[in-house]
């Protein structure tokens, strides 16, 4: 009897709902936190470069303003995403194993993204879109904790 419980553990198949969902994080997140390290690393020489002019912006466009924005953040901003992305992309890896500690680093990890953000940024609009697909990735991948151990 143990040793067919053990054979029914083993088969279990992972939902398609949670396929999709680690996916669409693989690529979010990985990408989220290839693109935020990569601005820690080059944040001084892409600031010369824009201060120096050689970025051509129409003046008062909304890339220039966009722009302004980023290069006013202090670099350890772009780090601390960075590995808050790379969190939540370990815990999308885990959830693809079914493994459900996955889960928790990846809520906490999109929860300290959304306030880092507050933090740093505190001039920005408040970040709905972000907050929305945050609160719909974390339920829907509650939904699918029944199938991971």
């Amino acid at each position: 009897m143990e040793n067919n419980l053990q054979h029914q553990e083993s088969n279990t198949q992972r939902p398609a709902m949670l396929t999709v969902l680690c996916i669409l994080t693989f690529i979010g997140s990985g990408l989220s936190a290839f693109a935020n390290l990569l601005l820690f690393f080059y944040y001084e020489p892409i600031k010369k470069i824009f201060e120096s002019g050689q970025v051509d912006f129409k003046e008062g466009s909304l890339e220039m303003e966009s722009f302004k924005l980023l290069m006013g953040i202090t670099p350890d901003f772009f780090l601390f995403q960075g590995i808050l992305y790379l969190i939540s992309l370990f815990g999308a890896i885990m959830m693809w194993n079914l493994n459900k500690t996955g889960f928790h680093l990846y809520a906490v990890a999109q929860i300290l993204l959304l306030i880092i953000f507050e933090f740093y940024i505190t001039g920005a609009p408040f970040p709905l879109i972000p907050l929305l697909f945050s609160i719909i990735f974390i339920l829907l991948y509650f939904r699918n904790l029944r199938f991971m151990k």
